[in-house]
């Protein structure tokens, strides 16, 4: 899918966050619809899996000092600092179709602390604190001194962006940290804008829709790339160092079986994180580390059926903390939790259900045609997602359940145990009926949700049966580095001239996501701008 079919994409969570924290926490359908189009799910992006081609005799060989595969946060940046180190010959390839075609292209915000932004707004989290909560919600399971070093980078991205042309204000504080960390983007097309200031500046060059196929070796050491370009040809490129910086795999099928079994997990991306940079990093040498993660979505539900869709708020509902029950029609995950960390812990349960299920009673859905779901429990002070995503009506919802028991993925029935034997949920029946006695009695005496969360289900009237599959934005993981990004072999020495930066760099991120929203981000901003000066010192002293 190519940046002129994504010009009016599906609102995404990036920018959805971006346009709700302006709004202060307002949360409009009209919002999301403008600004919606509909992105494919995992299972439909073969357009976008790996070349087929071999590596072999190229039929154009170009010669670089520095080439980085990958034109996202941390690609962007290692090319600012090696342009900045002196390095007068960069290339950056990229299998998407533009500066504005990648994931790093959508994000809404970044972390950071001790920047004039959050000086100015009378905070004082320092990096040593942030580091500190990093490494302790990781339990250690990260490379300590690179993560410690990427963490110390996090102010600097901030100023390196100024410096390019980038605009931020801060975000609110969903984590309930009581702290402000997330620096909203304010400028538009921030992808064109560093890549006009890297080429005006540095000679940077770009080429784009090129898929990475092999390295190129040296003995052990690594020599180049090879890969196809947008006409098919087989390029090699020669050079001195090599980032990998490509975005992990998130829209590639048989990578995401491979670490979740037989599951359908909804891709929310750009579309073209296929996995190619962790095992071009195999293929020379890198070995593959054992942490991994995926970075959930946030803000709605996915379902399968619709791809990457927020512009229907009956997705919203999955994160309302509310009953949620799996595929036997178990509940199997504190909701409340779900509904607060969806991004992190509480997402990263819904992959325990194939598929997750909530159900909503005709009274709730005459209530959410005039108020939001956030007032209608009490407007509970612990719930900071819900302060600020999801305080306004669903005016017609009524036409969203008729459009979506049409395409599939709602169910309506006038009693519970129709709706039992409509769904194939055989123990739903009970499961609401517990449910109910426990919301009656003001105690989740199984996953001990808050009370105000535990709001009971009209059972006599019509109810609705909404499906859901998990959906993320990106997996965390791929092969081991150092802690300057080297990429490390099995015994650990290190491949030489070889880079990894990003999500797919498997010493930085934890499972789950660090609980700091905007930490995927700047995590990759940073290993980016460590990764450029480490290859800019590199091959210099060659």
């Amino acid at each position: 899918m190519g940046s002129s079919e994504r010009s009016a994409c599906n609102i995404t969570r990036r920018n959805f966050v971006a346009a709700a924290a302006i709004a202060a926490g307002a949360m409009s359908g009209s919002v999301a619809a403008g600004r919606a189009q509909a992105m494919q799910s995992t299972g439909e992006r073969d357009a976008f899996a790996p070349s087929k081609a071999a590596s072999g005799e190229p039929e154009e060989t170009i010669t670089t000092q520095v080439v980085i595969v990958g034109a996202g946060c941390a690609g962007m940046m290692a090319a600012y600092e090696a342009g900045k180190a002196g390095v007068t010959d960069v290339l950056v390839v990229s299998n998407s179709q533009s500066a504005l075609d990648t994931n790093g292209s959508l994000i809404s915000g970044t972390s950071a602390v001790e920047t004039s932004y959050t000086k100015d707004a009378g905070e004082t989290e320092t990096i040593e604190d942030l580091f500190k909560q990093m490494v302790d919600f990781a339990h250690w399971t990260a490379n300590a001194r690179l993560l410690k070093t990427c963490t110390e980078y996090l102010p600097g991205n901030i100023e390196a962006l100024q410096q390019m042309g980038i605009d931020f204000q801060l975000a609110p504080d969903r984590g309930g940290f009581g702290y402000l960390n997330v620096h909203l983007f304010k400028t538009e097309d921030k992808g064109d804008v560093i890549q006009d200031y890297l080429q005006d500046n540095f000679g940077t060059q770009f080429m784009y829709g090129f898929e990475l196929v092999s390295p190129v070796m040296d003995g052990e050491a690594i020599k180049g790339i090879q890969g196809t370009d947008s006409d098919g040809r087989l390029i090699e490129i020669d050079a001195d160092a090599v980032l990998l910086a490509c975005g992990g795999y998130m829209d590639n099928p048989e990578m995401i079986a491979d670490t979740y079994g037989d599951m359908e997990i909804v891709a929310c991306t750009s579309g073209h994180q296929d996995g190619a940079g962790i095992k071009v990093a195999e293929a020379a040498g890198a070995f593959r580390e054992s942490v991994y993660g995926l970075g959930m979505n946030d803000i709605f539900g996915s379902n399968a059926k619709l791809g990457f869709n927020m512009s229907n708020q009956l997705l919203a509902i999955a994160f309302y903390g509310g009953l949620l029950v799996n595929e036997d029609g178990d509940r199997f995950t504190n909701e409340y939790m779900v509904a607060q960390e969806s991004m992190g812990g509480g997402g990263e349960s819904l992959l325990h259900a194939k598929s997750y299920y909530t159900v909503i009673s005709q009274e709730l859905v005459d209530q959410l045609k005039t108020r939001s779901y956030y007032d209608i429990i009490g407007s509970p002070e612990y719930w900071h997602c819900g302060q600020i995503l999801y305080t306004e009506p669903i005016a017609d919802i009524d036409d969203l359940l008729a459009e979506a028991e049409e395409t599939g993925w709602v169910i309506k029935a006038e009693t519970l145990s129709e709706l039992a034997k409509k769904s194939s949920l055989a123990n739903l029946e009970q499961t609401v009926s517990d449910y109910n006695e426990m919301a009656q009695a003001g105690q989740d005496t199984l996953f001990y949700k808050p009370v105000e969360m535990m709001r009971p289900i009209e059972t006599d009237g019509t109810l609705y049966l909404i499906m859901y599959n998990p959906g993320a934005f990106n997996t965390f993981g791929g092969c081991r580095t150092d802690m300057y990004t080297r990429a490390l072999r099995a015994d650990f020495s290190v491949i030489e001239g070889l880079y990894i930066a990003g999500v797919e760099n498997g010493s930085l991120y934890s499972r789950p996501y660090y609980e700091v929203g905007g930490s995927c981000s700047g995590l990759a901003l940073s290993s980016g701008r460590l990764a450029g000066q480490q290859m800019a010192a590199y091959v210099k002293g060659r």
